[in-house]
């Protein structure tokens, strides 16, 4: 945030987004700490999210899944075009699709590789059916 109108607003800011960051708080826990309201609240929120990604919490990724996911559904019930260009352009764009989801598998199963190491306790379900 970069315009202040007040120094209130500014310690306000800084509060917000400490508890936001260290707290991990919600937007509607902090309105009932500090006096501001919860409309304003998100969108400072959103635009500390907006310079710093890293702090974007998971109902957050999850909207911006659905996003995509809801993108793709649309490109897939659109009818194929028939010219050869774009063909090509949405070969080259399903590709990238495919590299990143295999990307994002290898990643969740280092992550789970990596928790099993650490906490020494098995996450993955045993093959085999219960007897």
């Amino acid at each position: 945030m970069k315009y202040y109108r007040s120094e209130k607003q500014r310690l306000y800011y800084e509060k917000v987004i400490a508890l936001f960051r260290d707290q991990h708080m919600g937007k509607t826990r902090i309105a009932k700490i500090i006096p501001v309201s919860d409309w304003t609240i998100s969108n400072w929120i959103r635009t500390f999210v907006a310079e710093n990604p890293k702090y974007k919490n998971k109902r957050m990724k999850m909207a911006e899944e659905k996003r995509k996911q809801k993108s793709i559904e649309d490109s897939l019930q659109s009818p194929l075009p028939n010219d050869k260009q774009s063909l090509q352009s949405e070969v080259v764009r399903l590709r990238k699709a495919l590299r990143e989801a295999s990307m994002r598998a290898d990643l969740y199963d280092e992550m789970i590789n990596v928790a099993e190491k650490q906490f020494n306790i098995s996450i993955r379900k045993k093959a085999g059916t219960k007897q």
